[in-house]
């Protein structure tokens, strides 16, 4: 995997050809699938990104932000930006206000959410006053039944989780 200031270069899991996604590649794909929310492409940082990568990142997904709100074309699909900023209240500010100027219909709040409940709270805690009470908020990522409460509480509208997949691929749900 390559990451740019353009998208992202890697190798199809299927065939070994190299390919590129981008915010134009992504917001096709999606508005292919017709689903009724999608994406601002973006950096996702892994927990052991330091702050100067975290920068970067930021950098790149807001620019791909407003890369995506130009080019997409369905109207009947909302369209989230992405806050990233991993466990940085400065960063998450800065990116919840920057991606809160933005004409989005909501809003995801994306990347590294901490190792532990108290760390995606403070996320949480430094993120949602940002953002504006009459579009909703999507975490993305949470979902197990524990976590659903407290992050309603927290002020978040939406959320996703691949666990119940998991769980039902395995006979446990």
């Amino acid at each position: 995997v390559k990451i740019t200031e353009d998208g992202v270069f890697f190798k199809s899991p299927l065939d070994g050809k190299n390919l590129f996604l981008g915010p134009k590649e992504s917001m096709k794909i999606q508005e292919s699938l017709g689903a009724d929310i999608i994406f601002a492409f973006d950096e996702c940082t892994p927990p052991i990104a330091d702050i100067n990568y975290i920068i970067k990142a930021i950098e790149k997904t807001h620019k791909w932000a407003k890369v995506c709100l130009k080019v997409k074309k369905n109207k009947d699909q909302s369209l989230f930006g992405i806050i990233q900023g991993s466990k940085f209240r400065n960063l998450r500010k800065e990116s919840a206000k920057f991606i809160s100027s933005l004409n989005f219909d909501g809003f995801g709040i994306g990347g590294d959410l901490g190792e532990d409940k108290k760390t995606t709270k403070d996320i949480l805690d430094w993120t949602i006053p940002v953002l504006p009470e009459n579009k909703p908020r999507h975490l993305l990522g949470i979902g197990k039944i524990e976590n659903i409460i407290p992050i309603i509480k927290g002020g978040v509208d939406l959320f996703d989780c691949t666990v119940p997949t998991h769980y039902a691929r395995r006979g446990i749900a």
